[in-house]
């Protein structure tokens, strides 16, 4: 069923509240429960199954209006946070499109593997590049932590996210 133009705005409004909201819940200290050191990264999941069933360019401009939500509390790397999402939310988004079929575990996989992309990219640059006395530190005791909390919120991050997206796309439920 097609979507009216007033529908596609309002669901895309949505959208961007819904990561509004993820992007608080990641970056306001208190919201969400840190485990130790670790946090969780709500904005990366959240935009790969938000734009994950989109055109490509729906996906990419939400993965870019993450990463700028996340870019906008950030010190040290501006643009990083943008690119990235804005990138896997469009070969996420294509890759749905053009070869696989959008299910749980294609969403669980692709949001797993920017999690694990993000984290080891991330580390990488700004971390080991810019100061390498404590780097090994900083990965064993924050950054795979968080990757790992992460990983484990996804099914449920996916499974709120699909329920709205069900209810805006007006997906019709067929009784056998």
């Amino acid at each position: 069923m097609e979507l009216s133009y007033k529908e596609k705005t309002i669901k895309y409004i949505l959208y961007c509240v819904i990561l509004l909201v993820a992007s608080l819940l990641q970056n306001v200290s208190g919201l969400f429960p840190h485990i130790g050191s670790a946090r969780c990264f709500f904005l990366i999941p959240a935009c790969i199954i938000l734009g994950i069933n989109e055109d490509e360019r729906i996906a990419a401009l939400l993965g870019l209006f993450g990463g700028f939500l996340w870019d906008a509390v950030s010190v040290q790397h501006m643009g990083f946070n943008c690119i990235f999402l804005m990138l896997v939310c469009f070969i996420s988004s294509a890759l749905v499109s053009y070869i696989f079929r959008n299910t749980f575990i294609t969403g669980f996989i692709s949001s797993a593997a920017a999690v694990v992309l993000y984290t080891v990219i991330y580390w990488l640059i700004f971390i080991l590049l810019m100061s390498p006395e404590g780097a090994g530190g900083a990965l064993l005791f924050f950054y795979i932590p968080s990757a790992v909390y992460t990983i484990v919120l996804i099914p449920v991050i996916e499974a709120l996210l699909t329920l709205i997206k069900t209810k805006l796309n007006k997906a019709k439920q067929f009784d056998d």
